[in-house]
Order: structure tokens, then C-alpha cells, then sequence
């Protein structure tokens, strides 16, 4: 597939089904992604076209903005559609003697995208997106009924410090949560729930390591959330 005014080449990925995956980009598009070594990578639901279920971006942020280099379709959300995209990329890539290694990319909270990036780009740090960490525990806090309770004057200031808890030194981590648990467990236990969410998935050995979440080292340097990546829905 060819543009219409350049001819360059512009399918990168078309991969059967199960986990289908089509995937676009040109050649200057892929080398701006080797000369980038940071990535932001995201999918959308409601822009996916008909029989695919998201679209899958990938940007890349320098000093002066955020670009779009690769746009592609899935099928499904499965990790192995996800290592199918990052494998096309690098072969394709190495077709037009360009090297894609990136040694980070920000992606929201999902196994499968973990487990391919980290297999096809095993030296590459994989980072959450800090909106959607705050978004997770937004859903925790109204699944377990506490969005009512969570903005009384005495516990709305925890909240926020659950939510900026990848702000701060990693070093500082374990003592922060251990007084913010206490200072909810004194106001109401019904709030354990939430907090050994958040201890289950992101502290100690937790589902995401800390590493993985928190934003500390990056702060000033560059984007901790993958909003760029979003349309707008109007």
C-alpha cells in the first residue's frame, strides 16, 4: 500500500486472524521512532474501525511536542496481537535499514502489552500511565461505594495522596501509604478494601512493581500520561 502523492510505502503490518493486526506508517515515520527512545503507545475504542477493536497508537514526545508515527487496528486487546505489532515493527523497520529500539515506553495498565514489549524489547522500561492509575483507583473507590464518603473534608486529602504517590522518591513510598492507611483505617474501615487494592497491585510485590508506576525520575523531563494520545470525543 502506497501513499497517493509520495508512493512510499505505507503497510507496515497485516497479520491473519485470530488477533488480526493492520498497521501504517512510513519510512520517515519509523525513523523518527529509532531516533526517539521514549514511546507512548495507547489504544482507542471508540475510533476503532468496523470488525477491529481498537486503534492502536504509538507516539513519540521530543522537546517540542508529541507525534504520531504509528496507527494500526486490532482485532483484540490479546498479547499475542500486541507482539505481533512490535515483531512486524522491527522486521519492517530492518527492511528499510532502520533500528527501532526503544528503552521506554508508557502504556496503560495491560498484561498483554507488558509481557509483548517486554519480549520484543527486552531492554526497554515499561511505564503505566499516571492518568490511568488515578482512573483504577477511581473505579475502586466507587466500586466499593466510597465516592460519597471520599470527598468528606477529613478524607479527600488521603485520596489525593493515593493518587500522587507516584510522584514522590520511590525510597519514600512504603512509609507515605503505611500513614495514609492510617489515617484512613482511623476515619473509616471501610476503606480497607481500597487500601489493600492498592497494596495487592502496587506496593511491595505487588501485580505492577513500583518501578513500572512510579513517575519521579521523569518528572519536568517529559509526559507521566498517554493523554496526548486521546482525541478529543468532540
Amino acid at each position: 500500500m502506497f501513499y497517493n502523492n509520495t508512493k512510499q510505502d505505507f503497510l507496515c503490518c497485516n497479520s491473519p486472524t485470530p488477533s488480526k493486526v493492520i498497521a501504517f506508517a512510513s519510512e520517515q515515520c519509523l525513523k523518527i521512532l529509532s531516533e526517539n527512545s521514549h514511546w507512548n503507545a495507547d489504544g482507542i475504542f471508540r475510533t476503532a474501525p468496523a470488525l477491529f477493536t481498537q486503534a492502536y497508537y504509538i507516539h513519540v514526545w521530543d522537546e517540542f511536542s508529541m507525534k504520531s508515527v504509528i496507527f494500526s487496528c486490532c482485532e483484540d486487546k490479546s498479547q499475542e496481537g500486541y507482539h505481533r505489532l512490535f515483531t512486524s515493527l522491527v522486521i519492517y523497520a530492518n527492511t528499510k535499514n532502520i533500528s527501532l529500539n526503544s528503552s521506554s515506553t508508557l502504556i496503560y495498565f495491560e498484561q498483554g502489552t507488558i509481557n509483548a514489549i517486554n519480549d520484543v524489547f527486552p531492554q526497554a522500561s515499561v511505564k503505566g500511565c499516571h492518568f490511568h492509575y488515578a482512573k483504577n483507583v477511581w473505579k475502586k473507590i466507587k466500586k466499593y461505594g466510597l465516592a460519597k464518603l471520599s470527598k468528606q473534608e477529613n478524607i479527600r486529602p488521603q485520596i489525593a495522596n493515593i493518587i500522587s504517590v507516584p510522584l514522590i522518591p520511590p525510597n519514600e513510598i512504603n512509609n507515605s501509604m503505611e500513614k495514609i492507611i492510617d489515617e484512613l483505617c482511623d476515619v473509616n474501615s471501610k476503606f480497607d478494601k481500597l487500601t489493600d487494592y492498592i497494596i495487592n497491585n502496587y506496593i511491595d510485590d505487588g501485580r505492577f512493581p513500583i518501578h513500572m508506576w512510579n513517575h519521579f525520575d521523569t518528572i519536568g523531563e517529559r509526559p507521566r500520561t498517554n493523554n496526548h494520545l486521546n482525541p478529543s470525543p468532540y
